[in-house]
């Protein structure tokens, strides 16, 4: 049963929040890496779409009490566990831990990992099998933990991967982890056609450039966002996860198998070869294609 709330925007969002979400009654989610950023952001959004949550953290066990106190006060249940989802057996343990919290899992977010730049210059195989435990193979585990607990419950679930735009726009010293994403939208298809059987979707959410904001709540203005995003701004914690309640609920039913990009354009643009070829970067472009549009409309 789904029903209409209002619900208070996130506190570092400003005029990004969304002022009545899609409530989902009963329906329960794991979010991993809930304690910071985009992960808490998902977790405290999908509390305002009516989600009972589940948390895990390696570190920063103060940032999970934080989100603990902010989904509880929107009236939901939140239970926070410490998790190291690196090692072999961490996926597993977290995601029965969850499921025996909440009593059932209709939602899994696989969102913790670990960001790191490496040249191919100077990358070592502790560094490959750092970012590889990290950022694939949890990934791969906790779905496949939560999606056996869906098939046994009988639940028509969801299961979302939080990748990046790097995963499709190439960066310098990014080429390992760049791929790593990559890896995860390619085996989403394949773990969407193998889980279709049960109901259970599978999708990924595409997060570009989220900063943080500074210590009065205020986003980042910087030429690098004015310039190279075309949307000419920061995304939000917010914007990933209203895109997570999106591809969590009902209203995304006929959808699995794919990557929803929230990078405001950023992944876009191809690299030009002329000066002035990126229209947003140049000074007086939107005036001259407005004057030209009136001339065609007058």
């Amino acid at each position: 049963m789904t029903k209409y709330a209002m619900a208070a925007p996130l506190a570092t969002d400003g005029a990004c929040a969304m002022a009545a979400p899609l409530v989902t009654d009963g329906a329960c989610a794991m979010v991993t890496g809930g304690n910071r950023h985009i992960g808490q952001g998902i977790a405290i959004v999908l509390a305002e779409h009516g989600y009972d949550i589940a948390i895990t953290y390696a570190t920063g066990a103060d940032g999970a009490v934080e989100t603990r106190r902010r989904v509880e006060a929107l009236g939901k249940r939140c239970f926070i566990f410490e998790a190291h989802l690196e090692e072999a057996d961490g996926p597993d343990k977290a995601v029965k831990q969850a499921r025996e919290s909440l009593g059932r899992i209709d939602v899994m977010v696989c969102n913790a990992g670990r960001d790191m730049r490496n040249s191919v210059l100077t990358s070592t195989a502790e560094t490959y099998d750092f970012l590889y435990a990290n950022n694939l193979r949890n990934y791969f585990l906790c779905a496949g933990a939560a999606a056996r607990h869906m098939v046994n419950d009988g639940t028509a679930g969801s299961i979302i991967m939080i990748t990046s735009s790097r995963a499709v726009c190439a960066h310098p010293d990014d080429f390992y982890y760049g791929a790593l994403k990559a890896a995860v939208e390619r085996a989403c298809k394949s773990m969407a056609l193998d889980l279709s059987a049960y109901n259970i979707r599978v999708n990924c959410v595409a997060p570009g450039a989220v900063w943080k904001p500074d210590k009065d709540g205020n986003l980042p203005d910087t030429p690098f966002l004015r310039e190279s995003v075309p949307m000419r701004r920061t995304g939000t914690v917010r914007d990933v996860g209203e895109a997570v309640a999106f591809l969590a609920g009902d209203k995304s039913s006929y959808i699995t198998g794919t990557t929803l990009l929230v990078d405001g354009g950023l992944s876009l643009p191809a690299l030009l070869e002329q000066p002035n070829a990126v229209p947003w970067k140049y000074e007086g472009w939107t005036a001259k294609q407005y004057e030209k549009m009136k001339e065609m409309t007058d």
